[in-house]
């Protein structure tokens, strides 16, 4: 199939889901979000301007309803229990 052509059938097709409102989710998609930064190679107060900045919608959405305290405990977490890999 050409790229120019659209397939009703791809399984590739990038959709969302709605999730509920749980702060408790909330907290794990910020630590999940910070602990991808720091295998991207982020800083600490780098990921924390990420959350900051209304550009990166999901992690300022999280920002804004937990808080900086509550993304900063994130972060935190994510960085004890992330081990990088030398090779």
């Amino acid at each position: 199939m050409p790229k120019d052509e659209f397939d009703h059938e791809d399984p590739m097709e990038l959709i969302s889901m709605p999730m509920p409102e749980d702060g408790e989710m909330e907290s794990e998609m910020a630590r999940c979000l910070a602990e991808e930064f720091m295998r991207m190679g982020e800083s600490d107060e780098e990921i924390l301007a990420m959350f900051r900045n209304p550009f990166y919608s999901v992690p300022h959405g999280v920002f804004r309803t937990q808080g900086e305290d509550a993304v900063k405990e994130a972060i935190a977490q994510a960085r004890a229990n992330w081990i990088p890999v030398n090779l």
